[in-house]
């Protein structure tokens, strides 16, 4: 075969007495210690694959061969040559991966990081180490691979929400529909990765609608669209009437819902598409179409993405027509600041021992994209963890700030076997890796059943807090504990500061409240005063289920708010809430 296999794959190997054994996944270990490495390497959350240096596969893991899905027979023939076939075969670019393998293995020494794009759109990111040997001699490279398309596509998506928002900025102060026609066609069509727009406006008293354009087709064509009957086979025209939105991935799904359409998308050499409504006012006053060169499969984000771009849109030339341009423009990215911040938080998880419930509301001045996050997971070993933080700043770059800190202590919380301390101080040293510098402040809570406690309903709640405000404990009865303790550094600081844990054990039906600063301060107040005030409605509102008490402490405590606020709200099962209904 090829001198170099990188990313091939046989049956899993066991490293027993210092030497490698193919085949002996079934035979018992030779030693507690050969048992703890490859338990070890069966458990991790990377895919690997051990190579000599004459390109031969010595060893992988289960995870490879879930990462690097091989044909069985491939697999079980231990031929190097189809298994390394089969790999590239996967790769967007395999000329560029032998390329860099074969340059690695000429230089036999280090380590290297480089991210594989996959035909099947996936992103892995590939770790490689030389391994010496016994006399110090190079002996082969041990190959590390993990799926990070979630974490891109998230980084993606933030960038794209955070240009976004330029966008929405660069509509507010257009002053003409060529304006707004040259951002949506710009930068807007760039946001959501099409090569064109096409803007659709219905003409005031006519059955006529007219289309303007700088990149959807070319003169002629658009000379032919300028102005078309309400009744024209298109999308553009067909969603202007109805109302109704259109995501269109390829031409042919074009053609079976508009067979006319065809003539006109090959010309302006277009294949995925789709169009959606303008509406301002609840009606409909044209459509807003995007065009991509290649198929494009719509991803329920990118859908959202076109569909705020449309809305921004809409204010935009509405604001034009009705002369009412500053209060139109400052609703709308007030409405498109609470889609963005939404769009970065995740669902709620179930739990057997947790009633969850969390409200995020945006600032009520002219808002823009916060730095407010609220999550909830568990770990490996079952643990619910609880998180609620605030990156400092109120722009694009604080909520991109924002995905990044939240996805790194996701990421930190499933790797680090520790306590929320440890937590915090692991996310810490990553952000500080990572050249992450906004500041930030969070409180991270575990809690698990109390081993004490025989009947097995209470829970413990240990918790650490990196500057943010205290959490609160309303117990069944009413009574409400402010669990203040001595303020520790915020995040981004140092970035090594050591934490400290903290711990409560919560009876069925206490409830653990988790806020960002928006909740409790106001201008003219001290934070003391917003803290009592939230204290004593969490007293008079705690018998309430968990949803209902979230929205009535923010209809008790938020009228205007200055800031984002965030709200997690959890609550130990086992209580009957209607016994104590005022």
């Amino acid at each position: 075969m090829d001198d170099v296999a990188d990313g091939a794959a046989r049956p899993v190997s066991t490293v027993t007495g210092g030497e490698a054994t193919e085949g002996s996944e079934s035979q018992p270990a030779a030693d507690p210690q050969s048992q703890l490495l490859r338990a070890a390497v069966e458990g991790g959350l990377d895919g690997m694959v051990v190579v000599s240096s004459d390109g031969v596969i010595i060893s992988s893991n289960a995870k490879f061969q879930e990462i690097w899905p091989i044909p069985a027979e491939v697999v079980a023939s231990g031929d190097d040559e189809a298994a390394l076939a089969s790999v590239l075969d996967k790769l967007a670019d395999p000329d560029a991966f032998l390329a860099r393998v074969h340059e690695l293995y000429d230089r036999a020494e280090g380590s290297a990081r480089d991210e594989l794009l996959l035909l099947d759109g996936r992103v892995l990111d590939r770790y490689g180490t030389a391994l010496p040997g016994p006399d110090g001699q190079y002996i082969g490279w041990a190959w590390y691979f993990r799926d990070v398309t979630a974490e891109r596509a998230a980084a993606v998506d933030a960038g794209r929400l955070s240009a976004l928002v330029d966008v929405a900025q660069a509509l507010a102060e257009a002053q003409t529909e060529i304006d707004v026609l040259s951002v949506v066609t710009g930068p807007g069509a760039s946001v959501v990765g099409a090569q064109g727009a096409v803007l659709c406006l219905f003409e005031q008293g006519t059955a006529t609608i007219r289309s303007l354009t700088t990149t959807f087709f070319d003169e002629e064509v658009s000379a032919e669209v300028a102005e078309l009957p309400l009744d024209f086979p298109l999308p553009m025209v067909h969603v202007a009437v109805t109302g109704e939105p259109l995501f269109l991935a390829d031409r042919e799904e074009v053609v079976r819902l508009f067979p006319g359409a065809e003539e006109l998308y090959r010309s302006a050499r277009t294949e995925g598409s789709a169009s959606v409504p303008l509406i301002s006012q609840a009606k409909t006053i044209g459509s807003l179409s995007v065009a991509f060169e290649t198929p494009n499969p719509w991803r329920p984000a990118d859908q959202a993405l076109l569909l705020a771009l449309a809305a921004l849109t809409a204010q935009a030339l509405d604001r034009l027509r009705a002369e009412k341009a500053e209060q139109e423009a400052t609703q709308e990215i007030r409405r498109l600041s609470e889609t963005l911040q939404r769009s970065l938080l995740t669902a709620l998880p179930q739990s057997d021992t947790l009633q969850l419930a969390a409200r995020y509301q945006p600032a009520a001045r002219d808002a823009e994209v916060g730095g407010d996050w609220y999550d909830a997971f568990s770990t490996r070993d079952g643990t619910t963890t609880l998180v609620v933080g605030d990156v400092a700043g109120h722009d694009s770059s604080a909520a991109a700030a924002m995905a990044q800190v939240r996805n790194v202590l996701r990421g930190v919380a499933q790797t680090v076997q520790g306590s929320p301390g440890v937590i915090l101080s692991a996310l810490d040293s990553a952000l500080a890796r990572l050249e992450v510098t906004s500041l930030a402040t969070a409180i991270v809570c575990h809690s698990w059943p109390d081993r004490d406690d025989a009947a097995g309903r209470r829970l413990v709640l240990r918790w650490s807090n990196a500057g943010h405000p205290a959490p609160l404990v309303v117990h069944p009865e009413g009574t409400v504990d402010v669990l203040a303790h001595r303020p520790e550094m915020l995040l981004g600081v140092y970035g090594n500061s050591s934490r400290t844990d903290h711990e409560v054990v919560l009876a069925p039906g206490a409830t653990v409240l988790l806020y960002t600063d928006g909740l409790v301060e106001r201008r003219r107040q001290s934070l003391d005063e917003g803290l009592e005030r939230l204290r004593a409605a969490a007293a008079e509102l705690y018998y309430l289920p968990v949803d209902e008490f979230c929205d009535a402490l923010l209809d008790r405590l938020i009228t205007e708010s200055e800031d984002d606020v965030v709200l997690l709200v959890a609550r130990v099962k086992s209580w009957d809430a209607s016994a104590h209904r005022m």
